[in-house]
């Protein structure tokens, strides 16, 4: 992707927790998080095999050396 939406320069993902019920009845839960990238974004050839730039994945985070230092465990409550 060219042009994502970043936050502090950081790629981001939106985790929400969702219920449907049987009689097609939708609740969101209003409580959710950010999960932040490592470094910040940028497309270069180098970039592509950096996985802390790309992959919000906590389990690919954790093994980096930036994971934590901007906000704790890399996330932000939607507060």
């Amino acid at each position: 992707m060219e042009s994502p939406m970043l936050i502090n320069q950081r790629k981001f993902d939106i985790r929400v927790w969702v219920l449907f019920s049987m009689d097609a009845r939708v609740y969101l839960f209003k409580e959710g998080y950010l999960r932040l990238t490592s470094a910040a974004y940028n497309l270069t050839q180098e970039s592509i095999a950096r996985p802390e730039i790309h992959l919000t994945n906590n389990a690919v985070q954790k093994n980096f050396e930036d994971y934590g230092k901007f906000e704790n465990g890399n996330q932000l409550s939607f507060k």
